[in-house]
């Protein structure tokens, strides 16, 4: 078994923290007369006892990580739209998805976690996992799709894929309790473009209600809307002037503008059977999170394994312990000989 070491703090405190012990030891020794080594000896030995303490010897180790019964499914609309900048003044409504979902996690940090999204057809990003550093990555650079390849806005197009993925989970897995939030516009737009993409069937929302504990519909946008930047391949991050997508329908071709679709998205949400809440709106869903793991059933899953390290601090620490007891004697011995004197 490998000793490696993981200090407590900086490296550099504990090199200062080293040299400040070590002179002290030095210094009060010499000062001393007669010169004594037991003291340079003692106070040496609580330095260098401190100091194996500081570089955090440790010992590798495994541990399970624990999570809950509580599988919950983030379903995330990607499609052009949700580039509208008028979540929280002038930032992206996929940049609002960014801070929910985090919001989400830290509520309900035990929980497992599977990522599903949309644009012209629904896919699942990110199997069910207890990796919250994998959701967190898979969002932090999530962006809409390409828009030369839009098939257009449409809330009821992931229905039938989350139905299906839904109730094959539930039969594989039926002691599990799934929450879903669905983060979405509402906005139906574009229909000649979907071609064989298609709108969605929304009776299939009907279909997963029944297979839910909770969720939220989280809804993005304002009623005046906003303007989307053109995605193009290669060219998000170009320093070049961006680019609006631009709605062909009106004389001269102005920027389109998104807006939020409040009917479709309570719509939605009377089927599934949870509330529908607009975004930013933190307390809610930080309660709806938290609240699908209050009564979830605790395990540890033998596949959730992880490499960790113990620290091994006690052996340092009861060395330093009878150095300091030694210590705090040789003091009390020194001031009671020096009160028999009459010096203090």
């Amino acid at each position: 078994m490998s000793l490696s070491f993981r200090p407590l703090m900086p490296v550099y405190l504990v090199v200062v923290i080293a040299v400040a012990c070590l002179f002290f030891s030095w210094w009060s020794a010499r000062r001393h007369r007669p010169f004594r080594t037991s003291d340079l000896v003692r106070r040496g030995g609580i330095s260098l006892a401190l100091l194996s303490i500081l570089v955090g010897p440790s010992i590798p180790g495994e541990a399970q990580k624990v999570t809950t019964n509580v599988e919950v499914w983030l379903a995330i609309d990607r499609t052009g739209s949700m580039a509208a900048e008028d979540w929280e003044g002038g930032k992206t409504r996929l940049q609002g998805v960014s801070h929910d979902v985090e919001q989400i996690l830290q509520a309900a940090p035990g929980a497992r976690y599977r990522i599903i999204t949309w644009d012209s057809q629904a896919d699942t990003e990110l199997p069910l996992t207890s990796d919250l550093g994998a959701v967190r990555s898979f969002v932090s650079t999530l962006t809409q799709e390409v828009s030369s390849s839009s098939r257009g806005s449409s809330p009821d197009r992931p229905a039938q894929y989350l139905a299906e993925e839904m109730q094959a989970a539930a039969n594989k897995h039926p002691e599990n309790t799934r929450v879903l939030f669905v983060f979405t516009d509402g906005e139906t737009s574009n229909n000649s473009a979907w071609r064989s993409a298609g709108g969605g069937d929304p009776q299939q929302w009907d279909k997963i209600k029944p297979l839910l504990t909770g969720g939220l519909v989280i809804g993005y946008g304002t009623e005046e809307g906003g303007k989307m930047k053109v995605a193009a391949l290669g060219k998000q991050n170009d320093g070049s002037k961006p680019e609006y997508i631009k709605d062909f329908s009106q004389p001269g071709n102005p920027d389109a503008i998104s807006k939020i679709d409040i009917k479709k998205l309570n719509e939605i949400a009377q089927k599934l059977g949870i509330n529908m809440v607009r975004s930013p709106n933190d307390s809610a869903i930080s309660s709806a999170a938290s609240s699908s793991v209050q009564n979830a059933r605790n395990i540890a899953d033998a596949n959730d394994t992880i490499q960790t390290s113990r620290y091994v601090l006690w052996p340092s620490a009861l060395v330093l312990t009878v150095l300091l007891a030694w210590e705090a004697a040789i003091f009390a011995g020194r001031i009671h000989a020096l009160r028999r004197t009459r010096a203090i």
